[in-house]
C-alpha cells in the first residue's frame, strides 16, 4: 500500500511522513449531529493541511445550536438571466450564515500517522494538541484518475460525521461560476442532517445542466425547482423552491448556497427569518478541475416562541461531488 501512495503523490524526501493519499490539503465538512433533544449538535467547515514533517494543521468555521447564528447578506442580488422573470427565482439578497463571510476563526495543529487497517484500507490517526480534541481517524480512498482523494469518516470522541476531499492544489485556488456550470460529470449529494429531534441520511444526484449563470453578476448560479412536500405549500399558489448558489471569495474555495419555499413568503418577496443556509469549499483536483463541494447546513430556527424551538435546527455535514 505504501508503494501506492507514492505512485499517487509527490516523492516524499528520505525520512518524511507520507500524506494521506499522497496529498496535502483536504477540505473538511464535518459535525456533532444525534438523535433526540440534546440541542448541542453543533457542524464545522474548513481544511486540513498535511505537512510530510507528520504535522497537520486545521482551520475552521464552527456554528453551535448553543450559539445560534444568524443569516445574513452576501451584497448580492441576482438579476438579469437569474432573476424577475417566470420560471426564474426570486430578486432578493442571496443569504449565508454570519461568520462565513470572514477568515475561519479556529485553528488547531497536531500529529498524524497512516496504518493499513485489516481489510487493506490506509487509514489516517490525527491526533490533536489540544487536549479537549482528543483524536480522529479517517479512512483514505484514491479517486480513480488519481488527481485527488477522499477521507471518509471512521472514529472521533469529538464528533459523528465528516467527508473531506484533498489534493495538492493550494487552497487559494478555486474554480468560477462559469467552470463549474461547464463541468460535464454528473454530481451526486449526500448528507446526514439533525433536525426535528432525528439524524437522517439522503444520496440523490445533483445535476448542474437547469442552473443557469446570472449576465449582471458572474459570481452567481441559480435555478428555480418544484417545491418539495417538506415545504407544506399544497394551499398556496407558489409552489417553486428558489436555489441560489453564490462565490463568496476570489482567493479560496468559499461558496455558499441558500434555497427557501415560494410558499414561505406569502406577505414579502423575500424570506424574513428561515431559509437554508449552506457554507461551501470548492473540491479542486491536482490538475485545477472542479470536482464538487463539501459543505454544511446551519439554519438555526429563528423563531423561538414555541415550543421546542430547537427542533427546527437544520444542521447537516453534506458533500456534492463527482465520485462519492
Amino acid at each position: 500500500m505504501a508503494f501506492i501512495v507514492v505512485l499517487l503523490g509527490p516523492v516524499a524526501p528520505a525520512g518524511a511522513q507520507a500524506l494521506p493519499g499522497g496529498k496535502a490539503n483536504y477540505v473538511m465538512s464535518f459535525g456533532l449531529l444525534r438523535q433526540g433533544t440534546s440541542g448541542d449538535n453543533w457542524v464545522r467547515l474548513g481544511t486540513y493541511q498535511f505537512g510530510t514533517d507528520g504535522r497537520v494543521q486545521s482551520r475552521t468555521w464552527w456554528w453551535d445550536q448553543q450559539k445560534p447564528a444568524a443569516r445574513v447578506g452576501t451584497g448580492t442580488v441576482p438579476s438579469g438571466a437569474c432573476s424577475g422573470t417566470t420560471g426564474t427565482v426570486r430578486r432578493c439578497e442571496i443569504q449565508t450564515v454570519s461568520g462565513f463571510t470572514s477568515a475561519a476563526p479556529e485553528q488547531r495543529s497536531g500529529r498524524y500517522r497512516l496504518y493499513n487497517a485489516n481489510d487493506g484500507r490506509q487509514i489516517v490517526n490525527i491526533d490533536w494538541d489540544q487536549d479537549s480534541w482528543l483524536s480522529e481517524e479517517w479512512s483514505v480512498h484514491h479517486a480513480p484518475d488519481g488527481t485527488y482523494s477522499q477521507l471518509s469518516f471512521k472514529y472521533a470522541k469529538k464528533f459523528t460525521h465528516g467527508y473531506g476531499y484533498g489534493s495538492n492544489a493550494a487552497f487559494t485556488e478555486r474554480r468560477a461560476m462559469s467552470t463549474v456550470l461547464k463541468a460535464q460529470a454528473g454530481t451526486t449529494m449526500t448528507y446526514y442532517r439533525a433536525a426535528h429531534n432525528e439524524v437522517k441520511f439522503v444520496k440523490r444526484t445533483w445535476g448542474l445542466d437547469p442552473w443557469r449563470q446570472c449576465t449582471t453578476s458572474a459570481s452567481c448560479l441559480t435555478v428555480k425547482t418544484q417545491a418539495p412536500k417538506s415545504c407544506n405549500c399544497a394551499g398556496s399558489d407558489n409552489k417553486g423552491l428558489n436555489n441560489y448558489i453564490q462565490k463568496l471569495s476570489s482567493h479560496d474555495r468559499r461558496d455558499t448556497f441558500w434555497h427557501w419555499c415560494d410558499c414561505f413568503t406569502e406577505k414579502a418577496p423575500c424570506p424574513r427569518g428561515n431559509s437554508h443556509v449552506y457554507p461551501l469549499l470548492q473540491i479542486i483536483d491536482d490538475n485545477g478541475g472542479w470536482r464538487g463541494w463539501v459543505g454544511v447546513e446551519a439554519a438555526f430556527y429563528p423563531y423561538k416562541d414555541m415550543a421546542d424551538p430547537l427542533s427546527h435546527d437544520m444542521l447537516s455535514v453534506f458533500r456534492v461531488a463527482d465520485w462519492i
